[in-house]
């Protein structure tokens, strides 16, 4: 659990607030994911994952852009954006496996029951996903199948938020660091602003609001504090 926050010292440091608010988000939907293996609807697991990743996009876009775009020669600010790459990509692969419904992950374990089948089979097989659950359906059983699938879905979600996890500590040990050394406060406040209102949205707030709501009262009142000093700032053009 993560430890409140009580102060804020320079206004990158809402980084802190907004990881914690992640924090909350990402283990949610690893808890519905974790759920959704003893069967059932995964609308409700596949609501909260996208909405996991619609923040997660903004957020890493945003900061691509704005915060360690601008930071030249830094070798922390580039892996940083590495980071995103990889956040971004894994989180693709879950969307992708879930748009295969019960039967993803079909594909790979279905090796094991073609071994003693010939190449042409082999083939056959992996060009046609009908086929593939039909085979598996008849070795396995698909309750079984559709227990796997689940299994893995939870799997890849647990890693996204892992690599989450280890990606947060690193941007606030390296990266913030070098927010503070080298933008203004004026500078951090634009940088904020983005961060947490999207100007491009019909709902502009659709950031700060949710990040609020996954904070305690006193964490509250330091977003709203600070939401006070970056509101009159008109963000510089792109």
């Amino acid at each position: 659990m993560m430890e409140d926050i009580t102060r804020l010292d320079s206004p990158i440091d809402v980084m802190v607030l907004m990881h914690k608010a992640f924090h909350a988000l990402s283990l949610r939907v690893e808890g519905l994911a974790a759920a959704s293996e003893k069967g059932g609807d995964l609308t409700e697991f596949q609501k909260g994952f996208e909405f996991w990743v619609k923040q997660l996009v903004y957020h890493a876009t945003i900061e691509d852009d704005y915060m360690t775009g601008p930071l030249k020669n830094s070798q922390p600010a580039r892996d940083n954006e590495t980071e995103h790459v990889e956040l971004v990509k894994h989180a693709t692969g879950i969307v992708e496996f879930l748009g295969k419904g019960d039967t993803a992950g079909l594909e790979a374990n279905v090796k094991a029951a073609m071994i003693t089948m010939d190449e042409q089979q082999h083939e056959e097989l992996v060009d046609s996903a009908k086929e593939i659950q039909e085979i598996l359906t008849r070795e396995m059983g698909r309750d079984k199948v559709i227990t796997r699938t689940r299994r893995h879905l939870y799997r890849k979600v647990m890693d996204m938020r892992i690599l989450e996890f280890d990606h947060f500590e690193n941007e606030e040990a390296f990266v913030c660091s070098l927010v503070r050394d080298q933008m203004s406060e004026q500078q951090q406040l634009d940088l904020v602003k983005r961060l947490l209102v999207d100007e491009s949205a019909e709902n502009s707030r659709w950031v700060i609001d949710w990040v609020a709501e996954e904070l305690k009262p006193n964490e509250r009142q330091l977003l709203a504090d600070l939401e006070t000093r970056f509101a009159g700032i008109s963000t510089a053009a792109d």
